[in-house]
């Protein structure tokens, strides 16, 4: 670990804290004005300093069409400056008034089934249509020329949630069908061009004519891919159209909208790229007693490696979570302390620089009126949640120094690239089930994490050439030039380890030809992977190692699920399948190619082969963890960089207490203001901060 030079911008330009509050709706709360002034002095007892405004506000600033008020809305605004909070002011377009529902019938969704959908839910409008638009843009100007200059505002928030809808969510009204449409003649040029590149002549689906091609057509899977690269397209170009409502009156303040952690269709990497800062809801809903709980803290970490790596050069934030248990859980179970600020110091040990709830008041009525709040429907200063976050905003500010640091850079990159996974889930004929694209990037990055290595995360069109190791799980898809970039980030030294349905197809999704992997990987890899065996659910093959292998691989490795069946192996056998009509045949091999070393390994290997496939590789590199010496198992550490001193996070993601040795080290417990020099002791979801000094 070494000192930092540079450090990173604030999240609010000027305020030196770390960001501490939550979705505040005090229009929920006008005819009770005593609430209001209850919760300012509450703010100030919980230490938190940032609240999200206006979420679903829009009906008490625009009750009837044209006629606005906003008098609540101001003097919230200069009651949160003469406190020296600072707001996250949401557009209202989330959720839209029923007047204008009733009014505009065509701002209403249609369903699939070809039917105007009802005023209902949220998220509940057509992002197509010219007059939804039209009234979104009228209430967001107003906002930002009221409130863009106030000295209050931090940033704004576009909405919330953005295609917060599953497949029954989605418009098919004229106007989306059309843009549907246009959008594929832009991309495909000709009708042939489509044709050609989606295979269409299957069951005679070669299109005629543009307005023939329905996206409700499950058919042809290149079309249902290019579908969701479609609707990210309108989600993308619905957030341009709200930032740039507000961004000419209000210049200087920054502009995003909340994302939703693994969304299965929206490519967040691709939206990051509009927004100027990444917001993020997280929900882990960890319980101490789980037995899954080290699994779903490697869960959240692989997001929050992937979102870190969306803006590097600044730090992002948590705009929702929860200090107790949101009201969606199968069971309601009290979040201990412990397990709050285990939760809030895992995204701030990957680069986080704001925790915030939703939400800052429980309402008394709908649909989440039970979700975990910073304040109860009691109201009492002396709950045990809302002293959880008095005691977490103290600890933030003892954490005032690590702003600015940057996450320790990581040696390893693993591609996540959701257009592939699209690919794969589309296809029928593939061992897809149980969202097997996620699950198996997540075991590769296990083999790290539990090791506390860091990882980088991102699609295939990111740069490769920073990384030691590069991790290729499952990439169905090979866009334009990805081939060439691989091969030539092995030439240069790189070692690339690849699993099974590497380039099964083109960014098209139509299928390779010539062998796969395709596209000049077989050459790369030094192998052909012909066919591919799913294995009855329960049963697994062990590896054989090879005899003689470089590796060294010395103990037996066990599949499952997916087998694939290697020819033509040029490729040094590392490993070989023991049983089945296979046994005998390559399951590892590593082809030297240029400098670099690109490896496959053609069973889907299960979390104990991973960390033994893994381990003569990281030794051989001499990766470095985050923390130096030895760490049970279940805890984790991520470390900041510093200008002077190293912040060291460290969590027990386990029902025991743990102790971790400092291998002689004397380090600053920042959160308790005490120096340790022999061992930290954890206890159980415990978490802790150290300072290191990084000039020694």
């Amino acid at each position: 670990m070494t000192s930092s030079e540079a450090s990173r911008p604030l999240l609010i330009p000027g305020f030196r804290k770390i960001l501490h509050g939550g979705d505040y709706n005090p229009d929920q709360w006008l005819n009770a004005p005593e609430i209001i002034d209850e919760d300012f002095r509450l703010m100030s007892l919980a230490g938190c300093n940032t609240f999200t405004l206006g979420v679903f506000g829009w009906t008490s600033y625009e009750r009837d069409e044209g006629v606005y008020d906003f008098e609540w809305l101001d003097r919230i605004f200069d009651r949160m400056a003469g406190q020296g909070h600072k707001v996250i002011l949401a557009t209202p377009s989330g959720a839209k008034p029923a007047w204008m529902s009733q009014k505009y019938p065509e701002i209403r969704r249609v369903n699939a089934q070809g039917l105007r959908e009802p005023h209902w839910h949220r998220h509940n409008h057509c992002w197509s249509s010219p007059v939804y638009r039209e009234k979104v843009r009228a209430i967001n100007e107003r906002l930002a020329d009221r409130y863009g200059q106030h000295p209050a505002l931090a940033m704004w928030h576009i909405s919330n949630e953005l295609g917060n809808d599953d497949l029954q969510g989605q418009c098919f009204c004229s106007l989306c069908l059309e843009q549907w449409q246009r959008w594929l003649e832009r991309k495909y040029g000709t009708l042939e061009n489509l044709n050609r590149s989606w295979w269409a002549a299957f069951w005679s689906h070669e299109f005629t004519a543009w307005e023939q091609i329905d996206p409700r057509d499950w058919s042809v899977d290149s079309l249902s891919v290019d579908w969701l690269r479609f609707r990210n397209w309108q989600l993308q170009d619905w957030y341009e159209f709200e930032a740039g409502t507000v961004r000419p009156l209000s210049p200087g303040v920054p502009i995003s909208t909340n994302f939703m952690g693994m969304h299965s269709w929206i490519d967040y990497a691709a939206l990051s790229h509009k927004v100027d800062l990444v917001m993020d809801d997280q929900y882990p809903a960890y319980e101490i007693d789980d037995p899954d709980l080290i699994q779903s803290a490697a869960a959240i970490s692989f997001k929050d490696n992937y979102y870190r790596c969306f803006k590097p050069d600044r730090p992002w934030m948590l705009v929702e979570s929860c200090p107790d248990a949101p009201q969606w859980k199968s069971r309601m179970r009290p979040k201990p302390a412990a397990v709050h600020q285990l939760e809030m110091l895992q995204a701030l040990g990957h680069g986080a620089e704001g925790t915030c709830y939703f939400q800052w008041r429980k309402g008394r009525g709908s649909r989440e009126k039970l979700h975990g709040a910073v304040v109860d429907h009691s109201g009492r200063a002396d709950g045990r949640v809302f002293r959880s976050v008095a005691d977490l905003s103290l600890s933030y500010e003892r954490l005032e120094p690590v702003l600015g640091s940057v996450p320790q850079p990581a040696r390893v990159g693993l591609v996540y690239d959701l257009e592939a996974r699209w690919g794969l889930e589309f296809s029928e004929g593939a061992a897809r089930g149980n969202d097997a694209y996620d699950v198996v990037a997540g075991q590769h990055h296990f083999a790290f994490w539990e090791r506390s290595i860091p990882v980088d995360i991102f699609p295939s069109e990111h740069d490769f050439t920073p990384y030691e190791i590069l991790v290729l799980p499952q990439l169905w898809m090979l866009k334009s030039g990805v081939a060439r970039r691989l091969e030539s980030f092995v030439e240069q030294g790189g070692i690339l380890v690849a699993t099974s349905y590497l380039g099964i197809c083109d960014e098209t999704n139509l299928c390779l030809t010539g062998g796969w992997p395709g596209d000049g990987m077989m050459r790369l890899f030094g192998l052909w992977n012909e066919e591919y065996d799913t294995l009855p659910d329960g049963q697994k093959i062990a590896l054989e190692p090879a005899v003689g292998a470089a590796r060294g691989l010395g103990e037996r490795l066990m599949a499952s699920v997916l087998c694939g069946i290697l020819r033509d192996v040029e490729a040094e056998v590392v490993a070989t399948y023991s049983s089945g009509m296979f046994a005998g045949t390559p399951a590892i091999t590593r082809n030297r190619h240029g400098r670099g070393e690109a490896w496959y390994i053609a069973p889907r290997l299960e979390a104990d082969a991973l960390r033994a496939f893994y381990r003569p590789l990281i030794e051989r590199l001499s990766l470095e963890s985050a923390w130096t010496g030895e760490l049970p198992a279940g805890v984790s550490v991520q470390c900041r960089i510093g200008d002077g001193e190293d912040y060291v996070f460290i969590e027990n993601f386990t029902p025991q207490p743990q102790v971790v040795s400092l291998a002689g080290m004397k380090v600053r417990n920042v959160l308790l203001g005490e120096v340790l020099d022999g061992a930290l002791c954890l206890s159980p979801a415990g978490s802790a901060v150290l300072a290191i000094d990084s000039s020694h």
